[in-house]
């Protein structure tokens, strides 16, 4: 029996304006009727994904920041794992050789050294503004916290500047095509894989009683925990591979969910009368 969906936000379950359709809509309010739990993974802020739940009025479980944060369906804080304050400088350090938008994210906002019209347009994609911070280079040296640095521009670059972290960090970082045009640089062993498998064991759930839905490289972790994954049509072959059905939406898993569920449920009544 399938007790807790945990989807995606961006190419899954909100659209390209940033939204949740009609249709996904409706698919939530059946999962939350069924009691049924929901909780967002994503490489948004937990903040970003409060105010998508306001939204759609629903509550729900929430994976922020790629796994490096977890808050309960209530909004209270569980778990945060952040860089350690030299590993996060020399980050930087190498990243500095590349043209890109880069963010330096905290739990609570992102930050850039200046703002540009490239960084502009990526602005338009968040829900909330950067925070523009010229000492960046500085903060770094004083423990300033991190949780992720994500990196926007040409994939070509962002590849090279993956290579390259591979060379200098790659045993201490995760890395990740997150979106066609980002790169996002975690700490080792932060996913959201690796926070649901808290999250489940603080919810009292196996992982064949959790179905996740995604679209991108950072869901693949996720995919690798459950016999339950849904891929969107839409995403990259490789991610398609990782996960063992493929879906158009949010609420087609989700009917998968409750087809599985009613087989369940009967076969479970099977044994029962038997």
């Amino acid at each position: 029996m399938i007790k807790l969906i945990v989807s995606d936000l961006d190419g899954t379950l909100l659209d390209h304006s940033k939204k949740v359709s009609p249709r996904e809509i409706e698919a939530l309010l059946k999962v939350k009727e069924a009691g049924i739990a929901l909780c967002l993974a994503s490489g948004r802020m937990n903040a970003e994904m409060q105010q998508v739940l306001e939204e759609i009025g629903h509550q729900a479980y929430s994976v922020s920041q790629n796994g490096a944060f977890i808050h309960l369906d209530d909004g209270s804080f569980l778990q945060s794992k952040l860089f350690e304050p030299t590993l996060a400088y020399e980050v930087y350090q190498v990243l500095q050789e590349f043209d890109l938008v880069k963010l330096i994210c905290s739990g609570e906002a992102n930050y850039i050294t200046h703002l540009t019209p490239a960084s502009d347009a990526i602005q338009a994609r968040t829900f909330q503004p950067f925070l523009v911070k010229e000492d960046l280079d500085h903060a770094l040296q004083s423990a300033f916290a991190v949780c992720k640095f994500s990196m926007f521009g040409d994939i070509e670059v962002l590849l090279a500047l993956k290579a390259r972290m591979q060379t200098a960090l790659g045993d201490q970082l995760e890395m990740f095509i997150s979106d066609k045009d980002c790169l996002d640089i975690m700490p080792r062993r932060v996913s959201k894989g690796q926070s649901l498998l808290v999250l489940i064991e603080k919810l009292g759930l196996q992982t064949d009683e959790i179905a996740c839905i995604g679209d991108s490289f950072n869901d693949v972790s996720m995919f690798g925990i459950t016999p339950h994954s849904f891929a969107m049509k839409g995403a990259h072959p490789e991610v398609k591979q990782q996960a063992a059905y493929q879906v158009e939406s949010v609420a087609e898993a989700i009917a998968h969910v409750f087809t599985h569920n009613h087989k369940f449920a009967a076969s479970q009544k099977g044994i029962t009368q038997s």
